[in-house]
């Protein structure tokens, strides 16, 4: 650690996936490449960055790569658990996160939560953990506990519930929370910024309402 301020990211499980479409097809580094190779080399241009990930999010992970683009099971699940490497080898070196209530459940069943870290120490063979309706109950858990400055997500639309803050632009809202607020935004937003060697995060947005302005009906917040 040299200091600099670590950037806590978690990306969605379908930025990943774009990456790897990316890749495989030969395409020109998109903003899901950027941040996927953000949070695989731990920096990038705004600096030191930490993934936030989580067992669920790598289990989940793992089942789309099997169930949507044809991995058998053990290299996707070789592939999905890289993820847990990244977090590790991080500046903060973060273990992948358990987290549970914070007032969304990351499993139906205290049997699913035991599988699951099963899974993890053991790495055994598992059947379908997650309905794909209640993956997004994973990532947002999973930010909200590791405390992580932005969310990254293709599919912005799905995460705006409870006391988000809409604002007028679309690629970006603010999930306040406790004593810290969440930054939920598409790919091309954090990776436009990060670009630029600046950290989107709440702060930024919030000492800069003429850039940001809040969708009417929606109040502000202080600092």
């Amino acid at each position: 650690m040299t200091g600099e301020r670590v950037i806590r990211l978690t990306p969605d499980i379908n930025v990943f996936i774009a990456d790897m479409l990316s890749r495989r097809r030969g395409l020109r580094a998109s903003a899901a490449t950027m941040i996927a190779d953000a949070v695989r080399d731990g920096t990038c241009p705004a600096g030191p960055v930490q993934l936030v990930i989580s067992v669920p999010m790598i289990e989940a992970f793992a089942n789309v790569l099997e169930r949507r683009l044809g991995y058998a099971r053990t290299p996707a699940e070789e592939r999905a658990w890289l993820l847990a490497d990244y977090a590790l080898s991080g500046p903060a070196r973060d273990l992948p996160y358990l987290p549970v209530g914070t007032g969304f459940i990351p499993f139906e069943t205290e049997a699913q939560l035991r599988q699951s870290i099963e899974t993890w120490q053991r790495s055994s063979d598992t059947s379908k953990l997650f309905h794909e309706v209640q993956d997004d109950r994973y990532v947002l858990e999973t930010a909200l506990s590791g405390r992580a400055d932005i969310l990254v997500t293709a599919d912005l639309d799905d995460f705006i519930r409870g006391p988000v803050i809409r604002l007028q632009r679309p690629d970006v809202v603010l999930f306040p929370f406790g004593d810290m607020t969440l930054v939920t935004a598409k790919p091309s937003f954090v990776a436009h910024w990060l670009r630029q060697g600046v950290v989107p995060d709440a702060g930024f947005i919030a000492v800069r309402p003429e850039e940001f302005p809040r969708a009417v009906g929606t109040s502000g917040l202080s600092g």
